[in-house]
């Protein structure tokens, strides 16, 4: 019976450091670690994933910031802003890691300004739809910047393609009056500047 327990324990620990060298958890992403209640939706893996276009639909951050906001986060993919991937060319101002994790993009184009976030991978779950694309992007963007928790400048200018989300809106410059946001970003193409 001791001989079981010493190799499950080697077994577990082999395992855990497995993990750790391939930059997962073992345990499961959650709303507490992953941001709140909406957290399903900010990493693609809510229960109307399926209805969301992934043919990137081109816009700006302007035509983005002309639609009427719900003034609210909304819980659900109620609106065909949050149906959609977004394909949008803007200039990185600055980033940063939220409290999540994840990477918080200023973007900025013909003087209007929206937020784009790539989840941390760590709260990618089995259900998120394009969890390949998601990780990919923060991969990218790492090479980039090198993201902590302070805001740093930036400048380059990339295609940042993300799926549309409603968020409360705040008066903080870098947000969208109107709320709206690209989160989860799915995909980044650099331009110019990285």
């Amino acid at each position: 019976m001791k001989r079981v327990g010493t190799f499950a324990l080697i077994f577990l620990a082999a395992g855990a450091a497995a993990a750790a060298a391939a930059g997962t958890h073992l345990s499961a992403p959650s709303a507490a670690q992953c941001g709140g209640s909406t957290w399903r939706l900010k990493t693609f893996s809510d229960p109307q994933r399926r209805k969301v276009h992934v043919a990137p639909a081109s816009t700006t951050v302007g035509d983005i910031l002309s639609r009427r906001g719900p003034g609210r986060t909304l819980s659900r993919r109620t609106t065909p802003f949050q149906r959609q991937i977004w394909g949008v060319y803007a200039q990185i101002t600055k980033y940063r890691l939220d409290d999540t994790g994840s990477i918080r993009l200023v973007l900025y184009d013909d003087n209007f300004y929206m937020n784009a976030v790539i989840p941390s991978p760590d709260c990618l779950s089995a259900r998120t739809r394009d969890r390949a694309g998601i990780a990919a992007a923060w991969r990218q963007f790492a090479k980039c910047g090198r993201p902590d928790s302070s805001w740093q400048s930036f400048g380059g200018i990339m295609l940042v393609r993300g799926i549309g989300f409603w968020t409360t809106k705040q008066p903080l410059r870098g947000t969208a009056p109107n709320g709206a946001e690209l989160h989860p970003v799915t995909g980044l193409q650099v331009v110019a500047g990285c």
